[in-house]
């Protein structure tokens, strides 16, 4: 929330929407380009709403082969804890000389060009470089992209995990070091470079891994159908006997697994927001083509009966995970 002063009295302006609202954020791509940029950041934290970026990295390639790399800390406004320091080993020292992310980022945009993006869970770097590029320039990060780790879930079902450690012990890949920028960046090209094998191996041409994902229409789940053995429950607990609805894809567990913990927990689980829901819980909808706003059709409809006075809460996937005592 920022607060602005002005002849017409005080204003209060929620940052926090324009950063939610990507509705210039390019597309979602399912392939294996030739030509791209692979991109990772390093920051203060989850949210691009209040932590800033400490570094940059990126590999640009051409037809399959490395041709140059970007690489930059950042100095943020604020200092960096020491949980981002043992994560990252990012000190406050070594961005003290650093440049800001004004001076960086435009570097960056023209080292990217139009290229499609490629990294791991790059859904999250995406939305900072989209947030910061409009709250900097006013302007919008609309870079198609291609994601590592949305690939291997389609190639490695068969992975309990597939965070970029999970790839880089899979594919037995000599990482030196991981979150510094350019140093993930290089380990997810050697996991795209292995990926886009795989799929040549498991479907003989990219064009077939294309046509097959591409055409692949998931049965729909009915949460409503499923039914627990547990015969006696915790009355106490957040979830017996209320209404659940998921939106979103979930990171940690399949929606069928989540929906099974919450009846076994003596809970309802729904396929629609109505009345009669009283939590929605949010996944990720960054994959979703259909969505450009943000927010699900199930989000709007829960926001709107909210407002309306109706008994029911939006949480967060971490939210729905802390009130299971996960």
């Amino acid at each position: 929330m920022r607060v602005t002063i002005s002849l017409d009295g005080v204003k209060l302006i929620d940052d926090s929407r324009k950063s939610y609202y990507r509705r210039q954020k390019g597309n979602s791509l399912l392939s294996f380009p030739n030509d791209f940029t692979v991109v990772d950041l390093e920051t203060t934290g989850l949210d691009s709403t209040f932590d800033e970026i400490i570094e940059v990295g990126a590999i640009r390639v051409r037809n399959g082969n490395v041709t140059d790399t970007f690489n930059s800390l950042v100095k943020p406004e604020e200092e960096i804890d020491e949980f981002i320091t043992e994560i990252t080993g990012i000190t406050n020292e070594m961005v003290a000389d650093a440049p800001s992310i004004s001076k960086v980022l435009p570097n960056f945009l023209s080292f990217v060009g139009d290229d499609i993006i490629v990294g791991h869970n790059v859904s999250f770097d995406i939305n900072f470089l989209y947030d910061t590029y409009l709250k900097l320039s006013d302007r919008y990060f609309s870079n198609s992209y291609s994601d590592t780790l949305r690939l291997s879930k389609r190639l490695l079902p068969e992975l309990k995990h597939h965070r970029l450690k999970d790839l880089i012990k899979y594919f037995n890949i000599n990482a030196e070091r991981q979150h510094r920028s350019l140093d993930d960046c290089k380990s997810t090209l050697e996991c795209y470079n292995k990926l886009k094998s795989l799929a040549v191996e498991k479907y003989d041409t990219l064009d077939n891994f294309y046509i097959e994902n591409k055409s692949k229409r998931k049965k729909r789940l009915d949460l409503s159908q499923i039914k627990t053995a547990v015969t006696e429950f915790d009355e106490d607990n957040p979830f017996f006997e209320k209404v659940c609805v998921f939106t979103g894809v979930l990171e940690k567990m399949k929606r069928s697994d989540a929906a099974q913990l919450i009846v076994d927990l003596g809970g309802i689980c729904g396929n629609s927001v109505t009345k009669k829901t009283n939590y929605l819980i949010l996944g990720n909808n960054d994959y979703c083509p259909t969505i450009r706003d943000g927010k699900s059709t199930k989000q709007k409809k829960a926001e709107e009966l909210k407002l309306k006075g109706n008994d029911i809460e939006i949480i967060s996937e971490n939210t729905f995970y802390d009130m299971l005592n996960m």
